[in-house]
Order: C-alpha cells, then structure tokens, then sequence
C-alpha cells in the first residue's frame, strides 16, 4: 500500500471531522491518518485557536469551537473536494490518463457503475502495455497530491472507504471502448469517461486475482 505524505489535505479532513466533535482516536480511525500525527495537528490547531480539546480520562475530544473561522470554513471547503473525488475517483483518474495520453477503459467493479448504475470509489482500469509503467506511477503522484492512501489490494479498504482507495490496472495489448457520460453531482458537469467492451475486459481480467474478484456482483 502506498502512503502518502503530510500535506495540507490532512488538516482538511481532520478539522472537518472536528467541527463534528470527535476524539483524536476516531479521527484518526476516519481518516487513516496516524494518531500521532492527528494528535500533533490538533494541538497545533488549538494553539491558535481554531480548536478546543478537553481530556476524559484517556481519551482527548476535540471540537471547534467557531464553525465561522476562516481557517474552518476554509478547509471544510477542501475537505468537501477531496470528498467529492473519493466518490468520483474514476473521472478523476480518467481526467489524468487522457491528459497524459495513457490509453485505459474502466473494467471489473468500475463497469459497473456505469452498466449497473452501483456506486463504487473503486477502481479497476485496463491499460495499453506500453503506458502500463507509466499508469501506475501516475496513479501514485494523483493520490499522493490529494492525500489519500492507495492499494492494489481490496481487503485493505474494508471499513476505510474514505481513508484507503484500491486502484488496480491490468495490461492489455489494445484498448476498445464505449464513451459514457458522467454527471458530477456537485457541479452538473458532464464528463466522458471510456468503459471497455467484453474483450477488452475479458483480457485485463486474465490477470485478476481472487482478490480482486471478491467485490464483484455474482
């Protein structure tokens, strides 16, 4: 699994979660961020003023005491992007990949949102051989920029859907698909995004694991 670094993300999510009020422990659990870090950023935070900790035998709770702050309101702003993201990973991705010219059709679990019409923040993604090295370092610089850890194994997101994002490409020799329109539901925006036919599909799924299958729809 890949980590990403500290960034200015991290404070998004963790006074969003705050202003809710929340232990440092359930913040950290929410986030995936460590405790040690969360516990560092809360006390830098209530050092100017922007959050209020009180102590009940081993567990520190944390608020924010005025939701108004420029700070607050600031970072709630961001945390709502990063959010909107997570659920709409795939055109996030695919924005990515076709300004990068990598040639990718979504396959497996992320076909399915389009063809079922089932929410996935999942990913799994058909790439042509030769930008297949290519896609995968991408993939780390898209997450690392938004602060989001990512796996290439499923079972690491269970119970940490906004924390942990599974994202898997697979080889393939050609890339076939079908454009789909995608609606943005916070901002009405169309967005087209390549879903691959059956053999395009059948082909990157030769080199999915068990693992990979087991969010599949029997």
């Amino acid at each position: 699994m890949y980590t990403p670094k500290i960034t200015i993300f991290r404070d998004a999510r963790i006074i969003d979660i705050a202003k809710y009020g929340a232990t440092i422990s359930y913040i950290s659990k929410e986030t995936g961020i460590p405790f040690t870090s969360v516990r560092n950023k809360v006390y830098e935070f209530e050092n100017i003023g922007v959050i209020k900790t009180r102590k009940r035998g081993k567990k520190v709770f944390v608020s924010v005491p005025n939701p108004n702050h420029i700070i607050v309101k600031s970072m709630t702003e961001m945390a709502k992007w990063i959010t909107d993201n997570i659920w709409n990973i795939d055109v996030f991705i695919a924005r990515r990949f076709e300004k990068n010219n990598i040639d990718y059709a979504f396959v497996g679990i992320t076909k399915i949102k389009y063809t079922h019409h089932e929410l996935r923040n999942m990913i799994q993604i058909a790439v042509k051989k030769e930008h297949f090295d290519k896609a995968k370092k991408l993939i780390k610089s898209i997450f690392s920029e938004i602060d989001i850890a990512v796996t290439e194994d499923p079972r690491e997101t269970i119970g940490k859907a906004m924390s942990v994002i599974y994202v898997k490409c697979f080889p393939v020799k050609v890339v076939k698909y079908k454009k789909y329109d995608e609606i943005l539901y916070d901002s009405n925006e169309v967005v087209r995004v390549r879903i691959a036919d059956n053999n395009t599909e059948k082909e990157a799924m030769r080199y999915a694991s068990i693992e990979d299958k087991m969010f599949m729809p029997i």
